[in-house]
């Protein structure tokens, strides 16, 4: 789609090879052989994200283009330039480069040149939250796309425009431009922008709550994604599907396309979207108190990230995975699990779940009887909570330190608690639990 191409280096052709070739075309004074394999260099190194590397061998050629008269390849490079420099998050020197890019394409009559600037810059205005700039930017490259009859960039301008519009949300607007790009992608009989369209036409409906429409964009696409055996896309269709199915309440639907799912993922070793449909599946399940087969997929989740060494999500699925326990009232599985959980973010220093998870155990004490254990966790899960500046887990832990007090004949402490516990479901406007604290308050003082 775009004239600023970022195509891969064969395997057999090394960087140092490109740089022998380099030095054999300085020897022979082919200026246009250096600047394309400079060229070539920056792009393999984008290829394996070593932006800063890639910066550099893209500098070089600039170099030798800068004052001569190739203004093509001097555009080209400064927009690959802008690439770069967007990739390690210099964004106003990116968009220098693709402003510079424009002008020179404008310069030689480069319409596509001309559009590929409009829409990177564009591109980098959305990532900075400049939404009306991305939407002026990109309307001004669909005019120079329309003007020069460019069908392949109408289309990204339109699904560009349809992104920025959903992110919003506008569904209107993110409606109308995946819209026009669909057509534009029968019209060039590109199957898999369609498909993609679709699918993205699919969320727009189920952002909207009209799930029977969804699952209609969804089956279509679906369809599509399957006779072009794209698996990628296969997965996010069949993830919209679970969602819409589980919104509606079709618990069955919801857990077939959910499971198949996490299958295709794991049939393609696509982790990320495997693990993040376990969750989704998981919770869903616990939602409807299915809690044998949530622990299963839980379960299959945590041998997947232990394969990765993922703490980060293996400490998540640990944590779901205590809340099924404890939901099934299987107290020592549950502690089991947020210990496990517990010493994956003291490693990673996560404060905020240990505080929750210290919250929980603490709960699960005080059910046991154990108010001891109880007391020493909520204390803790309030100190975290207090240095976090949470005021709905400390209000938690104050009105649990409560009940502990009293429950262990410890009145004044109780009191104290109770009356913090008021102090900070007040600060959050939690008015329901403002009255139970009250309550709580009115019978320690009877006693």
């Amino acid at each position: 789609m775009s004239i600023l191409p970022v195509p891969s280096v064969e395997h057999n052709e090394s960087y140092e090879q490109i740089r022998k070739s380099i030095a054999v075309a300085q020897e022979n004074g082919d200026s246009k052989a250096v600047v394309s394999l400079y060229k070539k260099l920056g792009q393999a190194y984008m290829d394996a994200g070593d932006a800063p590397q890639a910066l550099t061998e893209f500098n070089e050629a600039i170099k030798l283009v800068f004052n001569g008269d190739e203004k093509e390849a001097f555009a080209q490079l400064l927009g690959l330039r802008g690439l770069a420099l967007k990739s390690i998050g210099n964004y106003s020197l990116a968009l220098q480069a693709f402003r510079k890019s424009h002008v020179l394409a404008l310069e030689i009559k480069h319409p596509a040149l001309a559009c590929d600037s409009l829409i990177h810059a564009a591109t980098l205005h959305s990532e900075m939250g400049k939404v009306d700039e991305a939407v002026e930017t990109l309307t001004d490259a669909l005019k120079v796309a329309a003007e020069n009859k460019d069908k392949v960039r109408k289309m990204r301008v339109y699904g560009l425009l349809g992104d920025i519009f959903f992110r919003q949300p506008d569904s209107q607007k993110a409606t109308e431009n995946y819209m026009l790009a669909c057509d534009v992608a029968q019209d060039l009989m590109n199957r898999a922008a369609e498909c993609s369209f679709i699918t993205k036409l699919g969320n727009v409906l189920l952002m909207e709550g009209k799930l029977e429409a969804a699952n209609d964009k969804y089956e279509r696409a679906l369809k599509l994604a399957s006779a072009l055996g794209d698996r990628n896309a296969e997965i996010n269709i069949l993830g919209g599907l679970f969602r819409s199915n589980a919104l509606s309440g079709d618990v069955k639907l919801a857990q077939v396309y959910g499971e198949q799912t996490i299958q295709l993922a794991g049939e393609i070793e696509h982790v990320e979207a495997e693990l993040a449909n376990i969750h989704a599946l998981a919770t869903f399940l616990i939602e409807q108190r299915q809690f044998e087969p949530a622990l299963l997929l839980l379960e299959r989740g945590l041998q997947v990230v232990r394969e990765q060494t993922d703490l980060g999500t293996q400490m998540e699925l640990l944590d779901l995975q205590g809340k099924v326990f404890s939901l099934q009232e299987k107290y020592t599985e549950a502690l089991e699990s947020w210990n496990m959980a517990l010493t994956l973010a003291s490693n990673l220093q996560d404060e905020e779940l240990m505080a929750r998870l210290f919250g929980r155990m603490a709960a699960i004490f005080a059910e046991t009887g154990d108010f001891e254990k109880s007391v020493e966790c909520a204390e803790k899960a309030l100190e975290l909570a207090l240095l976090n500046e949470d005021s709905k887990l400390a209000a938690e832990q104050q009105i649990l330190l409560a009940f502990n007090f009293r429950d262990s004949g410890q009145k004044e402490k109780a009191i104290q608690s109770c009356l913090a516990a008021n102090n900070d479901y007040q600060s959050i406007s939690d008015q329901e639990m403002v009255a139970q604290a009250k309550i709580l308050l009115a019978e320690l003082e009877t006693y």
